[in-house]
């Protein structure tokens, strides 16, 4: 393994134990195996690291510069293709812009997708949060649609 693998590989074994320590139980996948979730629906948490600032134009919205950093974002996926869908859809690098989370994706230098079947994304946001071990990494980010959270995009601490 080359030493930007084993960074890698290091920075999910970390997030995982975070993930795990705040409650949340699923499986990683990457691009390579996301077919094997199947159609299970649920929620998920796509992980995606960026490697230079990204400046993230929001309609309605200032343009958001996020850091070079890990961000954990929190979906939820009970239509058709479930989870395995959504989740092949953010991995695309070249897709139409339609939700906040597609502007980040775009920019990302890795992404890996955290399947949790059954799963709420609000719950998933609540649990990360309540651990400490996570923030919010942009108020009001990929979370219009939700009354409840603040934002769906968090980032470790």
């Amino acid at each position: 393994m080359d030493k930007n693998a084993a960074t890698i590989s290091e920075d999910l074994d970390q997030a995982h134990s975070a993930l795990t320590a705040a409650g949340v139980a699923g499986t990683w996948v990457g691009a390579d195996d996301v077919e094997a979730l199947g159609n299970r629906k649920g929620a998920y948490i796509l992980a995606l690291r960026l490697a230079a600032i990204a400046r993230v134009a929001v309609p309605g919205r200032d343009t958001i510069s996020f850091k070079p950093a890990w961000y954990f974002y929190a979906g939820s996926a009970r239509g058709s293709g479930g989870i395995r869908a959504r989740l092949k859809r953010h991995f695309r690098h070249r897709k139409k812009i339609h939700w906040h989370i597609d502007r980040l994706t775009v920019n990302a230098s890795l992404m890996a997708g955290f399947a949790v079947t059954n799963g709420r994304e609000c719950d998933l946001v609540g649990h990360l949060l309540a651990s400490q071990r996570f923030t919010i990494a942009a108020k009001g980010f990929g979370n219009t649609d939700c009354t409840v959270c603040h934002s769906h995009l968090l980032r470790r601490m």
